[in-house]
């Protein structure tokens, strides 16, 4: 999906605001082939958090995730350089299933809640756009090769 720095993705992480504050778990994660924007559900208009991205640059995409998972993914990505470049990807078979946070010191998968710009059901790869890395690709069932 992206590729943008540590310290970017941390700062993003930062403007989430608490549970009371948001009233929802869901934050939202919006790539347009050029930044990273985080928003919540409850309000998608009101952009969070922006940051330009590095690297490959993949289709425009678009993620919720679970906000209950940020504390894990920031506590790694602290331990981590801040000026190194974490690839965030949407993986999935039939339906979106994880948002990895892949770096040179590993990654981390989380859950998605909603991946509306993924492939259909006839095209299911399980990790076609991710930059930097291999892609395992699973064929649905009676679809032509």
């Amino acid at each position: 999906m992206a590729q943008v720095s540590i310290a970017d993705l941390l700062r993003m992480m930062a403007a989430v605001p608490g549970w009371r504050e948001r009233g929802s778990n869901g934050v939202r994660i919006v790539y347009d082939r050029s930044c990273l924007t985080l928003s919540t559900i409850d309000r998608p208009e009101e952009v969070l958090a922006r940051a330009n991205t590095s690297g490959h640059a993949t289709a425009a995409r678009e993620l919720t995730m679970y906000a209950t998972s940020l504390p894990g993914v920031r506590v790694w990505l602290s331990s981590l350089d801040g000026e190194q470049l974490v690839d965030l990807s949407p993986f999935w078979a039939d339906t979106p299933t994880l948002v990895v946070f892949t770096t040179t010191g590993g990654q981390m998968a989380f859950p998605v809640i909603d991946c509306p710009t993924a492939r259909s059901a006839s095209k299911a790869v399980t990790a076609g756009d991710a930059t930097g890395g291999s892609a395992a690709v699973s064929k649905t069932e009676g679809a032509p090769e």
